[in-house]
């Protein structure tokens, strides 16, 4: 991936997540569960996108799956990303948009650590 590539792929994340955070905003005024699974995928998906777009700078590989993406992280001795996304993961895509569960407090705090994870990898 190109300089320009991985620059595009970090604005598209926060793109995705500008739309993931008024979506959620959204749906817990309204209270619309698939508004707010819809949200809460999206907000993770921009983590998706950035992790990405980390990994292929850094190593020239673009990981095609959940854990090709932890693996990478762990040899790049990024366990704190690598454990971030596991968490994120866990709330955002397994808990709040598969099982259905509805939890906007931890939802809320990991669209927050989103937000931190794609400003840190911005400065990277």
């Amino acid at each position: 991936m190109t300089e320009e590539g991985i620059d595009a792929a970090l604005v598209t994340a926060e793109e995705i997540l500008k739309y993931a955070e008024e979506e959620f905003k959204k749906a817990i005024k309204v209270g619309d569960l698939m508004l707010y699974r819809n949200a809460v995928d999206k907000a993770f998906l921009s983590m998706v996108v950035a992790v990405n777009s980390y990994i292929s700078r850094r190593l020239k590989i673009t990981p095609k799956s959940h854990g090709e993406r932890r693996s990478l992280l762990r040899k790049m001795d990024r366990e704190d990303l690598r454990a971030l996304y596991s968490d994120i993961m866990e709330t955002l895509h397994d808990e709040a948009f598969y099982n259905g569960i509805y939890n906007p407090e931890e939802a809320e705090y990991a669209i927050r650590q989103v937000k931190k994870m794609l400003e840190e990898l911005r400065k990277s």
